[in-house]
């Protein structure tokens, strides 16, 4: 009778108040969990940075007073060059950290959060 009641159950197990875990039980949850490191912020401000560099530069590509916009010849041309590579580089960067979230989760933190800024930047 006393195993059914909640009190006894609770007799059975051996718990007392105020009991904590053992650290070793603690450790092997965190560790099957993926706690034992905390997240890096350096993939995500590199990824601001980057990608508000990018979104500025594409932006300036259709500006027509922009050092390299429209009609401002080998310079400008490359510079539109170089942010249509970024942009496709940052895009295939995002396919490629959402493809490989497990085993790279940095890749994905820097990848979405670059592709976020210059979406960001290229549309304000």
């Amino acid at each position: 009778m006393s195993g059914k009641s909640f009190e006894g159950q609770v007799s059975r197990m051996g718990w007392e108040p105020g009991a904590r875990p053992r650290p070793e039980l603690i450790d092997r949850i965190l560790d099957h969990h993926g706690h034992d490191a905390g997240r890096d912020i350096g993939p995500s401000l590199l990824g601001v940075a980057l990608g508000a560099l990018l979104g500025l530069l594409l932006k300036g590509m259709g500006l027509d007073g922009s050092p390299w916009g429209a009609g401002t010849g080998f310079f400008g041309d490359l510079i539109g060059a170089l942010a249509l590579g970024g942009f496709a580089a940052a895009v295939l960067a995002a396919v490629l950290g959402a493809m490989r979230a497990k085993s790279n989760p940095e890749l994905l933190q820097f990848a979405s959060i670059n592709l976020l800024t210059v979406l960001i930047v290229y549309l304000v």
